[in-house]
């Protein structure tokens, strides 16, 4: 702002001296033209001009040291009130600037003191993770130093692999899953599958696992390219072997079971089928158009259970339906039956009133109506132990007494 004030401040008096200037520039030339017109004129003129001049010199002068002073003034305002303003700023920063270190340095204390309590926690923390780790490799290279030398270990772990998955997506065994079932076929062999999976309509489909590790932890840990395409073309190999195998037991076929028309074959390493397909892009296709398999990885497998589940959830819905539909059958037929007997209970009803009005008539219509004699006895002297109600009595009366004086008016 105060820069501003002076620009604006040399700029006024840029332009006044510019006013200035073409007003002398003016005169000068009214003074020409005056010594045109007459050279008689001419000395007084010129001493005239001289006088003007001198006197426009003198005006000049003093409007410069004006102007010089004005403007010195202006900017010696300006600059001392800048150095006031920022004076002030620089007093106010410096005082936020004091409390703010002080506000630093409470929270830098307090980070440090946090720092170190978590840095004893941390290694404390580091140190169990450490053990664990090492646990956990001695017992991973464990696990793989018995899978490498025992097929029938790896067979079984593939097995617990899927199982795992399977119980993990809310499947239950022996009611949606069976194991390790066996079957008795008419030639005398007995066929054990690893699992049976069960679909709506009394469909089933079996998942056989498949391990291969040995050819496979050879090629991860080869160094050499040869020795990685001869381990890759040996674990391509064992896949094949396996689903070969699988294809020869034709589980599709077998007695006492209702089973889809393949079996999955389910590779749980999905990186070692997926490098094995990379370098035969035919393999999963080879045994799925003839011999009744599907290779499966973990990816796939999965997407394959969860159709399962929604294929028992369509069943579930369309069992829901048809009893929906049956009971509203029931429900109608009920109510069509509940309105028959209500028609005859209304009829009944009917027939009970005028067998009621009826009654009521002999009881108390007429002269000498049944409640009038009975009346009567007790007048007579009969003994009672009850009383007739006196609305039906004054009722019989009024019709007595009715009929009496219809009688005597004929």
């Amino acid at each position: 702002m105060t820069m501003e004030i002076i620009y604006y401040l040399l700029v006024g008096i840029l332009v006044g001296f510019i006013v200035w200037f073409l007003m002398m520039q003016r005169e000068k030339k009214i003074l020409l033209e005056a010594q045109m017109e007459s050279s008689l004129k001419l000395a007084a003129a010129e001493e005239k001009e001289r006088a003007r001049e001198d006197s426009l010199k003198q005006y000049e002068s003093a409007m410069k040291d004006s102007f010089t002073l004005l403007a010195q003034s202006a900017f010696e305002e300006a600059v001392a009130k800048a150095d006031a303003e920022k004076e002030n700023a620089f007093s106010s920063a410096t005082e936020s600037l004091s409390k703010s270190l002080i506000e630093y340095t409470k929270n830098i204390e307090k980070i440090e003191k946090d720092s170190i309590d978590r840095g004893a926690r941390l290694e404390k923390t580091i140190e169990a993770v450490g053990e664990l780790g090492l646990k956990l490799s001695d017992e991973t290279s464990n696990l793989t130093r018995a899978l490498k030398a025992d097929s029938q270990a790896q067979g079984a772990w593939g097995e617990l692999v899927l199982e795992n998955l399977l119980q993990s997506l809310g499947f239950q065994k022996e009611r949606d899953y069976s194991t390790q079932t066996t079957f008795t076929q008419a030639d005398g062999t007995r066929p054990r599958t690893d699992f049976i999976i069960e679909l709506p309509d009394n469909r089933q489909i079996i998942i056989d696992s498949k391990v291969s590790l040995t050819a496979w932890e050879r090629y991860v840990n080869a160094e050499q390219d040869a020795e990685m395409e001869s381990a890759l073309k040996d674990h391509c190999q064992s896949i094949r072997n396996h689903a070969k195998d699988l294809a020869s037991k034709n589980y599709h076929t077998l007695e006492g079971i209702n089973t889809v028309e393949f079996v999955l074959m389910y590779v749980p390493l999905e990186s070692a089928f997926s490098a094995a397909m990379k370098l035969h892009p035919d393999l999963y296709m080879e045994f799925a158009t003839s011999n009744h398999v599907r290779i499966v990885t973990g990816s796939t497998i999965v997407t394959t259970l969860l159709l399962i589940k929604e294929l028992w959830k369509r069943e579930a819905q369309t069992k829901n339906q048809a009893r929906l539909i049956e009971e509203s059958g029931k429900l109608h037929d009920q109510i069509v039956r509940f309105l028959d007997s209500f028609q005859k209970i209304g009829h009944e009803l009917n027939q009970a009133t005028e067998a009621y009005h009826l009654a009521m008539e002999r009881l108390v219509e007429g002269r000498g109506n049944v409640l009038k004699r009975t009346d009567n006895l007790k007048q007579l002297g009969a003994k009672v132990t009850k009383e007739i109600s006196k609305n039906l009595l004054q009722e019989a009366n009024q019709h007595h007494e009715s009929a009496s004086d219809s009688n005597d008016s004929e």
